[in-house]
């Protein structure tokens, strides 16, 4: 079974695939549908845990592993142009850096491997695309993308134009509580301070 690397392409000769994940640690498995311009044509093109089948593309639970991304390229819209799989990391503090290279696998539906992919170089990502099978004329091609994204999940599937509400709603400003103003006390009378006349001088008299 050929090993592709980084780059690397090779022609599939069934329309049938299966991608499988080797990883020492725990993850998820996901899928783009992308068109020509490199984007989703909508949320419906995004294959992940909570979403598990898309046009041509359904992803299979595997207990304690990332997964299988099951592909047949005769069932892919017209408009679609390639199905990207991707590695996510289920620690999103953690990195690829601290395990051995993930593997990925290209089997076709009776389980024959057609291509693995060592996904060498990774060191501060928790996200990784791994494979792409993409449409060339009639045909179809696998190649080995290893494009690490350190950003994390919600910026890969953000810049294939998934939409992402990461953003926290605002809990409602609290009400402030009404304030009764405090009564007028007048001030007390104050008595008025007396005050004596001037002093008037005596008038002249002259001997």
């Amino acid at each position: 079974m050929p090993a592709l690397i980084k780059g690397q392409n090779g022609p599939l000769s069934t329309s049938q695939l299966v991608i499988s994940v080797d990883l020492a640690t725990a993850a998820d498995l996901s899928a783009l549908l992308v068109t020509d311009r490199g984007v989703v044509r909508s949320d419906a093109d995004f294959v992940f845990y909570n979403q598990p089948t898309g046009p041509g593309v359904s992803l299979e639970q595997t207990p304690g592993g990332p997964g299988r991304l099951r592909i047949s390229t005769n069932s892919l819209p017209a408009d679609i142009d390639s199905v990207r799989a991707v590695i996510t990391l289920a620690d999103p503090g953690s990195t690829f850096g601290r395990f051995a290279p993930p593997v990925a696998r290209v089997s076709d539906a009776a389980g024959r491997e057609l291509y693995d992919y060592a996904i060498t170089g990774l060191t501060t990502e928790s996200v990784v695309i791994a494979l792409e099978v993409y449409r060339r004329g009639l045909d179809w091609k696998v190649r080995a993308v290893g494009q690490g994204y350190a950003g994390g999940f919600a910026d890969l599937v953000r810049d294939h134009g998934v939409s992402v509400d990461d953003e926290p709603t605002p809990p409602p400003a609290p009400t402030p509580a009404a304030t009764t103003p405090p009564a007028y006390t007048p001030p007390p009378a104050t008595p008025p301070t007396y005050t004596p006349p001037p002093a008037t001088p005596p008038a002249y008299t002259p001997p």
